[in-house]
């Protein structure tokens, strides 16, 4: 069976990431999400895959030109504009096939929705979750045989007909590409904005699959960081390389400090190096990642290549890759870019980075100071002994 995944988009409110990482390939603890989403795909025998690709397109093609056909596009032409450009592809599988988002974080069944499709003998399914605050969501309308009758788009929860949200996940008949104008009509062309609402009018019905598997989009930094605690915490079973421990895991190229202090949950990435450090809340540590003395981190993720310099507090921060952070006493000119929760991309000053760094309190600095006289200690009796 064939799958498409959806992977053109630029991923600006994920900027500074999406600078140099491809939005489908940020990491999901020590993966790829695009990775990840293709495991899913397998699991529920999805064997042949097909990926659009735009913005840094010629890095997905050289990771995953030998497991993906990949078409790119020249211009971004929206969801089904995309579905378009693999026409052929999906065609040719002479079958249902499934679409999903390349930045899409899901343990959903797709081999319950495929056979929820089948038996419908519709067009195409939508999967559909159940959501609290529809403002983020477009929002689908059904009746009692599961067939669509309605979309709102981010409607406030007063003014929302439905709170079940489209997850991007669908499956189609290769038929459904007949309804997809071509590029000279409307070089854009979406499904959720443009496709399903023209069916609707055309009296085509549109199934919906409802799922309470897990679905996120990591399309912020806030949802980003807050998906990997969800899967560190156990909210999300994925498959975790390395070693495992009650704390957490440790990649096994990793390398931890006995003197290391771990309360809360941990993932510590392969080629990363952790020296005499404090780590409470979530803590994530993508690939080679180096942490020196006496720095204490409270729920914060720092991605690949990065460094932090001894002394540093930081605390509900993510910190962009290939970055190094000084304590605050640095001067100026040492301040570094650190992108909040939010979307706007910002330079801190030494003045504005204090109110991201936590206070070394008195607790932390007698620990520290433990910390630091126990591996005296243990380095004289290593030399005593030899």
């Amino acid at each position: 069976m064939r799958a498409m995944i959806l992977a053109a988009g630029v991923g600006s409110r994920l900027a500074p990431i999406t600078d140099i990482i491809p939005k489908p390939t940020i990491p999901v603890l020590g993966k790829p999400v695009l990775d990840r989403i293709i495991d899913l795909l397998k699991s529920h025998g999805f064997n042949e895959f097909i990926a659009n690709t735009h913005y840094l397109g010629e890095k997905i093609f050289d990771l995953y030109q030998d497991r993906i056909n990949i078409k790119h596009e020249a211009d971004l032409t929206g969801v089904a504009g995309g579905i378009r450009t693999c026409a052929d592809f999906l065609r040719a599988g002479k079958d249902s096939f499934v679409v999903i988002m390349g930045d899409a974080l899901t343990d959903i069944n797709l081999t319950e929705m495929l056979a929820q499709h089948k038996a419908s003998g519709r067009l195409a399914t939508i999967a559909i979750k159940e959501v609290e605050d529809t403002t983020h969501f477009g929002v689908i309308c059904f009746d009692e045989d599961k067939k669509v009758t309605d979309f709102q788009e981010k409607p406030r929860p007063e003014e929302a007909l439905s709170n079940w949200a489209n997850t991007g996940v669908y499956i189609f008949e290769p038929a459904i590409l007949d309804y997809i104008p071509s590029a000279e009509v409307y070089p854009i062309y979406d499904v959720a904005h443009d496709l399903f609402p023209d069916l609707l009018k055309q009296k085509i019905e549109l199934n919906i699959y409802q799922t309470n598997s897990y679905w996120a989009d990591l399309g912020t930094h806030e949802q980003y960081r807050q998906t990997l605690f969800d899967c560190l915490e156990g909210k999300f079973n994925i498959d975790i390389e390395g070693q495992k421990y009650s704390w957490g895991y440790l990649a096994n190229s990793a390398y931890l400090s006995s003197g290391c202090y771990i309360k809360g949950k941990a993932y510590i990435g392969n080629n990363s190096r952790v020296g005499r450090v404090i780590m409470k809340g979530n803590v994530i540590l993508e690939d080679n990642v180096i942490i020196e003395d006496d720095v204490v981190l409270e729920n914060c993720l720092i991605m690949s290549n990065s460094i932090i310099k001894k002394g540093c507090k930081i605390k509900d921060v993510n910190i962009k890759p290939h970055d190094e952070v000084f304590p605050t006493s640095s001067p100026a000119k040492d301040a570094i870019e650190i992108f909040p929760l939010t979307n706007a991309r910002t330079i801190k000053t030494e003045t504005e980075l204090r109110e991201k760094f936590i206070d070394n309190n008195e607790a932390d600095n007698k620990f520290l100071a433990f910390l630091a006289e126990a591996s005296k200690k243990i380095n004289r009796l290593f030399v005593e002994k030899r």
